[in-house]
């Protein structure tokens, strides 16, 4: 399947196409494949840096070569960065950039983001700044990075005080996505990409919520129809949110809901022990609780919420931080301003409403959530 992500940008630049389906990447020649990326503007004759992690490469190093051969490119260098949150930083960027300047790169050639989230948003990111832009694709490997990620032109690395400080709104030229990759990816990876794919029907789709209720247990066995459809309804929203509004100046922020909490955590574990969709779980029932504490939706709407993602095997609890750590973190993130934060709550399943709320707010309710016993989660 191809989903088109448009873009309101000039006629020689105005969007790019996301592949969806079996054996993209692991399964040999594919015309599909090389006409998306010949239609890309994409010069498979220049050179190529994939830039991917330790785990991606001990699995896929080998085919992702025969992929871009098959393609017509055989100019490319392999770079291997650690795994983990960790590699999302000033150090490891740096030395894409040394890479990059040591080969000589030039802005005819371009870069291949193989792995999740982090290596997409690193590689990215170097796209976006190295010679002030080179191309690059987007080739995701966990479901987090398919249904969320790679999808939008969101780049960056993170900074020691918080999550996603530093970066670029920077479109790749395309994004292909091969299901089939899933198969080797571990159970807890599986279940923190479905955060994000909650995120969707939470916010945007209630008839997508409703069937991820009936078929999260095909999902987290790996059931490769069901994937393929949880992966092309996601990509079809955020395509056509990321259509309507390129650098999240509106609408875009939706697709912030649970992450103003859920970054906090991730900073106070320092980007370890807790995962980003794991993070994002906790923030979306800690959104939706604050929704009914402020009248805007029922107990059944939080109930629903909780429910799947506890049934999913994601944390629901607030980890055990003092509300005043919570605050502090929360006071460095992106959607700050005027001493405010822009919370996405909830009205019903499928239905959004934006707030700008006082610190102090969230202060009190976070303390009365401990006092009601939400303290209780993952340590």
């Amino acid at each position: 399947m191809k989903i088109r992500v448009d873009l309101n940008l000039t006629a020689n630049d105005n969007g790019y196409d996301i592949l969806i389906g079996s054996g993209i990447v692991n399964g040999g020649y594919n015309k599909e494949t090389v006409a998306v990326l010949s239609a890309s503007g994409l010069n498979l004759n220049g050179r190529a840096l994939i830039i991917t992690c330790k785990t991606v490469n001990d699995l896929y190093g080998n085919a992702v070569s025969s992929f871009l051969k098959n393609c017509g490119a055989d100019d490319f260098d392999i770079m291997v960065l650690p795994d983990g949150e960790a590699t999302k930083s000033l150090r490891y960027l740096s030395e894409v950039y040394d890479r990059l300047v040591e080969k000589r790169f030039e802005r005819s050639d371009f870069i291949i983001a193989f792995g999740g989230g982090v290596i997409g948003d690193i590689a990215g990111f170097a796209a976006a700044t190295y010679l002030r832009g080179i191309n690059f694709i987007q080739v995701p490997t966990t479901l987090l990075a398919d249904v969320d990620s790679s999808v939008g032109g969101k780049t960056g690395i993170d900074h020691p005080k918080g999550k996603n400080l530093i970066g670029a709104f920077y479109q790749p030229k395309a994004v292909l996505i091969d299901v089939d990759l899933l198969k080797t990816l571990d159970k807890r990876e599986l279940i923190n990409g479905f955060a994000e794919v909650i995120k969707y029907g939470a916010a945007l789709d209630a008839v997508f919520f409703a069937e991820l209720e009936k078929s999260y247990e095909k999902v987290l066995s790996y059931g490769e129809d069901v994937l393929t459809r949880i992966i092309e309804r996601s990509c079809s929203i955020k395509a056509e949110v990321v259509k309507q509004d390129e650098k999240e100046t509106g609408l875009r922020s939706v697709l912030n809901f649970g992450h103003s909490l859920g970054h906090a955590i991730e900073t106070l574990y320092n980007y370890e022990t807790v995962k980003h969709g794991e993070a994002i779980a906790i923030g979306m029932v800690f959104a939706a609780d604050l929704s009914k504490k402020m009248g805007l939706c029922s107990e059944d709407t939080v109930k629903r919420i909780r429910n799947l993602i506890k049934n999913s095997g994601l944390p629901s609890n607030i980890p055990r931080f003092t509300p005043e750590q919570y605050i502090n973190a929360m006071k460095l993130d992106k959607k700050v301003s005027e001493k405010q934060i822009k919370f996405v709550l909830l009205k019903d399943i499928g239905r959004y409403e934006f707030r700008k709320l006082d610190f102090e707010f969230i202060l009190n309710f976070l303390r009365e959530s401990f006092l009601n016993g939400q303290r209780n989660g993952q340590n």
